[in-house]
């Protein structure tokens, strides 16, 4: 088979495609112009060549009758010398006439206007003057068509007798030459105007929309999304610059959230730190603190039974620290909920704090049973909860608490409702969502990062509700082995 490709990737590898724009429509749009104004030249030529043929044809036809009306009578009187001066001031007065000659019936050459010797060729041509006034034939010779045409001198009286004369067509080219020179010269000008036409119209609607984008892009690129291109009409390029301002526009708002959820990232990892501190501070160095006097207790024991009473207590205090360090290590990662999933971490965290604390705490999962979500759904789904329990613990006051998470195909619906001292939620809203306080923006910024919604309702002495749904676009389901 014949590869094309090659040709075709020639063609691509030609520096022409590496111009720019304005080059490229203006070698478009002349390239067609030349061809058209040579096409034209060419239609104009041919037509202007077979005009001037027609009316030289006629032309030898008009100074054939004339020579042989004005030759009749030196033929008849056979006066040579008046013949010849009628073949002479025609060859003279018409500057395409070649000759002329005459001769009678019997092949003999009466007068000719040849000055070295006659061509025999010429009384070769076969003539067919039978019925006819003349007879014309053409030959092509290297200065040019030569039109032979033979009438006789009486065509009535004497028909054998005849007059033969020889034009050139050196006014048809001569014509020619002058018509191509003024054509070339129009399509010179042509050019020469459509160029700079092309030119101003292609700066104008083109170039420089394009280099007003072009800049805007390339700031863009630098990081400035403030960029706005002036849109002056309904083109395909002020369309382009439309959709770039839109893109901006949105890229700007984009940058702008992302710096907020930054932030409000940040200030969440130092909440959380603190909160770490907190714990350590509160509960696990007061416990060392409660084991060094326990200690010192048993420096003063006075007697074994003394001695094993304190001892029992140290180990009391001691199983207590570590249960606050496994819980203070089961909050901080749940290695739970990588094992054995959001629904048995869930159970096994709010069987931890039940034992610490005296609520009632009520735990409904539905959709959840063998199927694993995406581990950021999880993860989020448990510090969601996680965080609202602490919230709970420290403010609420609540002495009941309902969790229920129900998962569909879609999304995975959270509702975390207690019966607590409730507050005021329209106080900690602001344009951007909750305020900081009461944890409520850990849970907002985990629920925005997944693209979910995040709403709660509260009022004085009526309790709080979360409302909490997260898409599962990305979630992947896993189904657990029966051993778990």
């Amino acid at each position: 088979m014949l590869n094309l490709r090659r040709p075709f990737r020639k063609l691509l590898n030609l520096k022409i495609f590496n111009l720019g724009i304005r080059a490229k429509l203006m070698f478009i749009i002349l390239g067609i112009t030349m061809l058209l104004t040579l096409a034209l030249m060419l239609y104009v030529h041919t037509i202007l060549r077979a005009a001037l043929a027609e009316q030289l044809d006629h032309k030898t036809i008009s100074i054939a009758r004339n020579v042989a009306a004005r030759s009749m009578e030196p033929i008849l009187t056979n006066n040579i010398f008046a013949l010849h001066q009628v073949a002479y001031n025609t060859l003279e007065n018409n500057d395409d006439v070649y000759y002329v000659f005459f001769e009678d019936g019997a092949g003999h050459i009466l007068v000719h206007t040849f000055k070295d010797y006659f061509p025999p060729d010429l009384l070769g041509i076969k003539r067919s003057l039978t019925g006819k006034e003349y007879d014309m034939k053409k030959f092509m010779t290297e200065e040019g068509v030569l039109r032979d045409i033979a009438i006789p001198v009486d065509y009535e009286n004497e028909p054998q007798k005849i007059a033969r004369i020889g034009l050139i067509d050196y006014s048809l080219q001569s014509a020619l030459v002058t018509a191509t020179r003024q054509l070339l010269l129009i399509a010179l000008a042509v050019f020469l105007i459509t160029s700079a036409i092309v030119y101003i119209l292609t700066t104008i609607i083109a170039i420089k929309p394009i280099n007003y984008l072009l800049y805007s892009v390339q700031a863009v690129a630098k990081g400035d999304l403030s960029q706005q291109v002036k849109v002056s009409s309904h083109d395909e390029i002020s369309k382009l610059a439309a959709a770039f301002n839109v893109m901006t526009q949105r890229l700007a708002e984009t940058r702008k959230v992302r710096d907020q959820l930054m932030k409000k990232l940040i200030y969440s990892q130092e909440e959380e730190r603190r909160r770490i501190s907190r714990e350590l501070h509160d509960e696990t160095g007061q416990s060392l603190m409660t084991m060094m006097i326990a200690l010192r207790f048993l420096e003063e024991s006075k007697d074994l039974s003394e001695l094993k009473h304190r001892t029992e207590e140290f180990r009391s205090i001691l199983k207590q620290s570590i249960e606050q360090v496994r819980l203070m290590a089961w909050n901080l990662t749940p290695t739970l909920l990588a094992d054995l999933g959001l629904k048995n971490a869930l159970e096994s965290f709010i069987k931890k704090i039940n034992k610490n604390r005296d609520w009632e705490i009520s735990l409904q999962v539905k959709g959840l049973d063998n199927k694993r979500l995406a581990p950021e759904i999880e993860i989020s789904a448990y510090r969601i909860v996680q965080e609202a329990m602490t919230n709970i613990a420290k403010h609420a006051q609540a002495s009941k608490v309902s969790i229920c998470l129900s998962c569909s195909e879609q999304t995975l619906e959270i509702t975390i409702k207690d019966n607590g001292k409730g507050f005021n939620t329209d106080k900690l809203k602001t344009e951007q969502g909750f305020a900081a306080g009461l944890g409520l923006i850990s849970m907002q910024e985990r629920v925005a990062l997944l693209k979910g919604t995040f709403d709660i309702k509260s009022k004085p002495a009526r309790g709080t509700t979360i409302f909490v749904v997260l898409p599962l676009e990305i979630a992947e389901e896993k189904i657990l082995s029966a051993d778990g």
